[in-house]
């Protein structure tokens, strides 16, 4: 997964720095406390990562991709952290997580232990927001990256893995960048 993203860094954030995400903030970021601390999970351009910090949020910019580590250091000045999910031991919990497009590289698996273990990143009545495709095939991709398809299945499976879980939101949109073919799926889960 991340050779596709240490080759193609440089493209992948301009492709993906201007994509507007205003209506996924707007759903989120209401839910959080001013000065809120906030997880970027799989941060690529860094776009959102600079949205939060720029509206008061302390964010942490978590990106496996050493490349992509270099270009979120471009455009913004906060704390980067180079590693995955899997591997990433926090020192601290977080109000909220970010999680937009960066699971849906993960197997279910790894997404379900991820969810297990959630209090390790997520404050009690935190926030988490997380998208995916919908309506592709789950597996490897002709560029080498594989892909899971996020259904209402596998947030089911989210919920029944961590019972302090709760759904707030789930809603498709399309791609915001004008692709076709499949659409995302996005969630908002609080921690109770």
């Amino acid at each position: 997964m991340c050779e596709y993203y240490e080759i193609n860094a440089r493209r992948y954030a301009k492709e993906t720095f201007s994509v507007d995400m205003s209506d996924q903030y707007e759903r989120f970021l209401p839910l959080l406390k001013s000065q809120a601390g906030i997880l970027d999970v799989g941060s690529g351009s860094g776009r959102d990562a600079c949205y939060f910090q720029k509206k008061g949020y302390r964010v942490t910019a978590l990106e496996p991709s050493k490349n992509l580590c270099r270009e979120i250091r471009k455009v913004f000045p906060g704390k980067i952290v180079c590693s995955d999910i899997q591997s990433y031991q926090p020192d601290q919990r977080f109000d909220g997580i970010w999680a937009c497009a960066s699971f849906l590289h993960l197997q279910e698996k790894e997404v379900l232990r991820f969810f297990e273990k959630i209090n390790l990143y997520l404050n009690d009545n935190g926030i988490m927001y997380l998208s995916g495709k919908n309506g592709i095939s789950t597996g490897q991709a002709k560029d080498g990256r594989y892909f899971l398809e996020f259904t209402e299945q596998l947030v089911e499976k989210i919920l029944t893995v961590n019972r302090q879980l709760k759904l707030i939101e789930l809603w498709y949109t399309e791609d915001a960048s004008g692709r076709k073919g499949f659409r995302w799926l996005n969630v908002i889960l609080n921690m109770s």
